[in-house]
């Protein structure tokens, strides 16, 4: 379950990895020959393992045996790039969501229910590879980071734009500040954004690192901190409110591709591009 804090989840070039944290063992390994994964993400009871691919397929899994559930053909044109689930309640006899992302810079909401899979918007704005989608807390809004300079939010009960936010970098992540009030982001021009949820301004900008800004994460709950990996190979935690480091982790040998903080704020799990997993104790006592 997604708030499981023993098992973690990698996602790579022909495979998908399921870890034991505490062990620091591999217990299930997902083979797809040829092909690379690009995003991964669970539902909340645990009971499957979403995953983008770069043929333009989104594959689902059972964690328990690594078994295909079910496959979406032809979600996007080319590779899917980004996912997210929402209102995923897989005992709901209506169904939940996944909201996907493509390089083709198309946002999708597909409605999954036992016996089918049914796209219910296909959402084109964006004029580049999408590389963050985000859902918030109550599944009806959703917000898209781009390549192309721009996040839209997204309306997913409607399937229109609410608001966008503009800047002139490479957007690679975005999240929600677990209140709603907030996006943070960040992207290639090293530095990382607060903006304004209500109407899309950007409240404040704080220099991220000396290269380009890759993932975040936030503390889930109140939000008072969040971590940062970027292309400088550091992995650092940031104080929310002040916009202070707290401490940086040193030790990757590539660039830093993910983030996660665990559900029960104990540690971070971050991976780099040179293959590497790291397990970072979380301790942000004075």
């Amino acid at each position: 379950p997604r708030q499981c804090s023993e098992l973690f989840v990698t996602a790579s070039k022909q495979d998908i990895r399921v870890w034991n944290a505490h062990l620091k063992r591999e217990l299930l390994r997902i083979q797809v020959p040829n092909l690379n994964c690009y995003a991964v993400d669970l539902t909340n009871d645990g009971t499957c393992i979403i995953s983008a691919w770069s043929d333009g397929k989104i594959r689902v899994f059972y964690p328990e045996t690594g078994k295909l559930k079910f496959i979406i053909p032809d979600a996007h044109s080319e590779a899917v790039t980004a996912l997210t689930t929402c209102n995923d309640d897989t005992n709901n006899h209506n169904g939940w969501r996944i909201v996907s992302g493509g390089q083709d810079g198309r946002v999708r909401v597909w409605k999954i229910t036992s016996s089918h899979q049914t796209m219910i918007h296909s959402m084109k704005e964006h004029r580049a590879k999408i590389n963050t989608v985000v859902c918030n807390n109550h599944g009806t809004q959703a917000v898209s980071a781009s390549a192309d300079g721009s996040c839209i939010v997204w309306d997913l009960i409607k399937g229109i734009r609410i608001t966008a936010l503009f800047e002139p970098t490479a957007f690679m992540a975005v999240l929600f500040h677990p209140d709603e009030s907030q996006y943070l982001t960040c992207g290639s021009n090293f530095k990382i954004g607060y903006w304004d949820a209500y109407d899309g301004t950007a409240i404040r900008v704080i220099e991220g690192g000396t290269d380009r800004m890759t993932c975040l994460d936030i503390q889930k709950g109140q939000g008072d901190y969040f971590v940062s990996g970027s292309a400088d190979k550091l992995v650092k935690l940031w104080n929310y409110d002040d916009g202070i480091t707290l401490s940086v982790g040193k030790g990757h040998s590539g660039t830093v591709t993910r983030v996660a903080i665990s559900p029960d704020q104990k540690y971070i799990v971050s991976v780099g591009s040179e293959g590497g997993i790291f397990l970072w104790n979380l301790d942000v006592t004075p």
